[in-house]
């Protein structure tokens, strides 16, 4: 097993952009070189040599610039280890691991496609979206969330998609409803999408990947788990899929598969 390289990256943003939701900005020109789309990092959650929380927090790269060296990660403070990482401030430094995992992958350049994403999970799909644009294809997004406050990248998608459909739950911005009333609503021009990239709840996930497939589009989504090592070693972000039917690790194997391989209803 090849150990990843751990970057030690100076902090240049980590500010609130919606409530409860983060972006984390950070200088390391090392990992930025190496970042693929649907790949991911674990990040040390405090400052410095602190050890506490011990177990690093897994988090997609949210974009990458090659150019100046950055790397952003957008994360919603839901426990202890992403508090702590929501109170570093601009000067720190943060130990890196990464990158980590299997990413997505582009078919061939000229053929639209698809980024489909709810609450946290569209943070991936950021990173997709600018990297499919800069690859030739004509990008279109579609993303939900329960509300306007907490429906994130729809100004960032806009500068790398050819549209932006939208949709929230109690209706304050785009479409109200779910991601499956979203889909439904804009169905011409999803399925004029080859391809398709998914990241969310798994329940979301499923609906949408069942939508994707059943207009005969390729779909590839992104599997989100609580890690402990990200390295395949502890076998704790396990899930089911048609490669192997006990156990598939998300952190090596993943976070990247084909739809039709995981196994939503197991």
């Amino acid at each position: 097993m090849t150990l990843p390289i751990i970057h030690l990256c100076e902090v240049l943003i980590n500010r609130e952009v919606k409530p409860g939701f983060y972006e984390l900005r950070l200088h390391a020109p090392m990992l930025a070189k190496s970042a693929a789309p649907g790949q991911f990092a674990m990040l040390q959650c405090a400052a410095g040599k602190s050890t506490d929380p011990l177990l690093r927090r897994p988090l997609s790269f949210s974009n990458v610039c090659k150019k100046t060296g950055s790397i952003v990660f957008l994360y919603q403070v839901k426990g202890k280890g992403t508090h702590l990482l929501s109170r570093i401030s601009e000067g720190d430094y943060l130990d890196v691991m990464g990158p980590l995992g299997t990413g997505f992958k582009l078919p061939k350049p000229g053929t639209p496609i698809a980024v489909i994403g709810c609450g946290i999970g569209v943070a991936p799909l950021i990173y997709m979206a600018d990297y499919g644009r800069k690859h030739g294809h004509d990008v279109y997004a579609f993303i939900a969330a329960r509300s306007k406050d907490s429906l994130l990248g729809a100004d960032t998608l806009t500068a790398s998609c050819a549209c932006v459909y939208t949709a929230t739950d109690d209706g304050s911005h785009g479409v109200k409803g779910n991601i499956t009333d979203l889909l439904d609503e804009a169905a011409g021009t999803l399925a004029l999408c080859k391809t398709t990239y998914i990241c969310g709840p798994w329940k979301a996930m499923a609906v949408s990947a069942e939508k994707c497939l059943g207009l005969g589009l390729a779909c590839q989504v992104s599997l989100e788990s609580i890690m402990a090592c990200g390295i395949g070693a502890c076998l704790g972000c396990t899930c089911k899929t048609t490669r192997h039917i006990h156990y598939t690790r998300v952190c090596t194997e993943g976070p990247v598969f084909q739809a039709e391989e995981v196994l939503f209803d197991a």
